[in-house]
C-alpha cells in the first residue's frame, strides 16, 4: 500500500469514527435550554442551602458571642444551653407556623429599635 492509499484509508477511518448532526437551530436552542435550565436549578438550590445554613449559624452564634461577652460573664456555661435549646424551639414554632413573621418584626421595632423592611431586589 503507497502513502497515498494509506492517507486515503486514514482520512476515511475519521469520517466514520466523527458522527455528524444536523439540527436545526430550534432543535438546538432546545436542547440547550434544557441542559443550562437544570443545571441553573441545581446550583440554585445549593445556593439556597448555602444561605440558609449560613443564616443558622448566625442566627445562633451572633447572640450566644453577645450574651457571652457582654451579659452572662460568668454564668454563659450554664444559660447558654438553655438559651439555644429555646431559640431552636421558637425556630421550630415559626417553621411550623404557629409564630407570625409579622408579630416578630413588630416586637423586633418595638422592644429592640430595629425596623426591618423588605427591599425590591
Amino acid at each position: 500500500m503507497g502513502r497515498a492509499e494509506r492517507r486515503r484509508a486514514q482520512k476515511t477511518e475519521q469520517k466514520t469514527k466523527t458522527a455528524t448532526y444536523n439540527l436545526t437551530k430550534a432543535q438546538l436552542d432546545a436542547m440547550v435550554r434544557e441542559k443550562i435550565g437544570g443545571e441553573l436549578g441545581r446550583v440554585k438550590k445549593e445556593a439556597t442551602e448555602d444561605a440558609v445554613n449560613t443564616a443558622m449559624v448566625l442566627l445562633l452564634t451572633l447572640p450566644l458571642e453577645v450574651l457571652m461577652d457582654h451579659y452572662w460573664k460568668k454564668s454563659y456555661a450554664k444559660r447558654i444551653p438553655e438559651f439555644t435549646n429555646y431559640v431552636l424551639n421558637y425556630y421550630e414554632k415559626w417553621q411550623n407556623g404557629e409564630l407570625d413573621m409579622d408579630k416578630l418584626k413588630e416586637d423586633l421595632w418595638e422592644y429592640g429599635g430595629v425596623k426591618l423592611v423588605e427591599g425590591d431586589g
